[in-house]
């Protein structure tokens, strides 16, 4: 897509003297990953229009590329969805009265269902222009209403009548994502256990002083219809005390499946498990100094680390983020979403050859977090109840696991504690008792 953005209402990328201030409407949102960083938007860059622009209609859409820059020199990109319009609609409209001269007054496109409807439609075409175009493999795949998933996730989903759903990605990387890559191969390899790959959203954004870069900003994937969300199941049956080990078992044997795919498909090797060690220190290291609660743990999670000193470890392309808020369960199995890799992870991080014990790692943990919905969570009932589900989920995934990989799943699960115990510091201080409970018991078992 050669060219810059231009926009039919004139080359305006928002700066701290206009418009910056609709930030101040997404800033404390779900998908914001920067939360506790002390970041400061300090642009907004305006992709073209989907569809007509403004005096075309009576709404105009668009995508805006707000730039957060923190005091450490890190620099992010989130995605925005603002519609314009002359008649004000009070649920949708953005704080301090943000408006572009001819188009009217921002709203939040999410809660404005015309501009939505536009937003769609003009994927479905196949629409090109300087800054964005689209492509969608079959013609069919976006037709119906359009709402707007209502569960909070790091992205936001738009259900298509009964077949397609837009994942609107938030946080930008520069190139290709990992998500649409992954689903791409999975697909190509036969495997049912993803969502099929409908198409994408490629966009140019060119933030004022910085060099323009290629992002993806929407994928099309199949709508998987009567899903029960993961989270929730396992947490119900938490709290009721009733047995999920047949669904942990199938959902261990689904992931080994996806870890199958992946391996034939992306690029594998070994790793000495030393560097895999000293990553992991450096990483508590840095974690102790957001959360100091984890100093008196350091020494005991270090020797922990250590098992792995020595040990080779396969690595592959790998899920990346999994848990029980990654998997649906429908009337045909199990279903893994999102496989864009943890969030706090750049893309290239993301993208590097992993061990497959990290994705089992992050069930166990979640496993862990759903007997926190139980009456008690520390009672013996609620403490059988994942044992049991996670021993399940372990047998499913593996017939037999070796003392070693025992060694190196402890080792990921701990380090997957240690980034729940900052992220819980950063957001919900209150929850910062679950994973180190897990941490406690890793290490006094060690």
């Amino acid at each position: 897509m050669p060219g810059s953005p231009q926009s039919p209402v004139g080359d305006e990328q928002v700066t701290e003297s206009g418009d910056v201030g609709l930030w101040a409407a997404f800033d404390d949102a779900r998908w914001f990953g920067g939360k506790g960083r002390d970041g400061r938007c300090v642009s907004v860059t305006p992709l073209d229009w989907y569809g007509p622009g403004p005096g075309d209609a009576s709404v105009a859409v668009r995508s805006e590329v707000a730039t957060i820059a923190y005091p450490d020199g890190g620099v992010e990109d989130y995605q925005l969805l603002v519609s314009y319009r002359h008649e004000v609609l009070p649920e949708a409209e953005l704080a301090q009265g943000a408006e572009v001269e001819g188009a009217g007054r921002a709203h939040d496109a999410l809660r404005d269902p015309e501009a939505l409807a536009l937003y769609v439609t003009a994927i479905a075409r196949q629409a090109e222009t300087p800054s964005w175009s689209a492509v969608v493999r079959q013609s069919d795949a976006l037709q119906g209403a359009v709402r707007v998933f209502g569960g909070e996730q790091s992205n936001t989903s738009l259900m298509v009548g009964t077949s397609s759903m837009v994942k609107l990605f938030r946080k930008l990387e520069h190139g290709h994502n990992l998500d649409i890559a992954v689903h791409d191969a999975l697909g190509r390899s036969g495997v049912s256990v993803a969502a099929a790959l409908h198409g994408w959203v490629e966009g140019r954004v060119a933030p004022g002083d910085r060099p323009a870069f290629r992002t993806d900003l929407a994928m099309v994937v199949e709508q998987l219809r009567e899903a029960a969300d993961g989270w929730d199941l396992a947490t119900a049956s938490a709290h009721d005390g009733t047995d999920f080990t047949d669904q942990a078992r199938a959902l261990g044997r689904s992931l080994a499946s996806v870890h199958q795919a992946l391996a034939d498909t992306f690029p594998a090797g070994r790793v000495d498990g030393r560097v895999v060690a000293d990553t992991m220190e450096r990483r508590l290291e840095a974690a102790t100094k957001v959360a100091p609660v984890l100093a008196e743990h350091a020494p005991a999670l270090r020797q922990l680390f250590d098992g792995l000193r020595g040990m080779p470890l396969n690595v592959q392309q790998i899920h990346g983020d999994f848990h029980l808020g990654q998997t649906l369960s429908t009337p045909h199995g199990w279903r893994i979403i999102d496989f864009e890799g943890e969030p706090m992870k750049t893309l290239s991080e993301r993208a590097e050859p992993d061990s497959k014990w990290r994705d089992v790692a992050g069930m166990v943990r979640s496993f862990s977090y759903a007997t926190s919905g139980a009456d008690d969570p520390s009672s013996p009932a609620a403490r059988a109840w994942g044992e049991a589900t996670t021993e399940a989920f372990l047998a499913g995934y593996s017939s037999s696991i070796t003392a070693a990989q025992r060694a190196a799943l402890d080792a990921y699960t701990a380090d997957k504690a240690i980034y729940e115990v900052v992220y819980e510091t950063r957001n919900r201080p209150s929850w910062v008792h679950i994973p180190m409970r897990a941490i406690v018991a890793l290490t006094e078992r060690n």
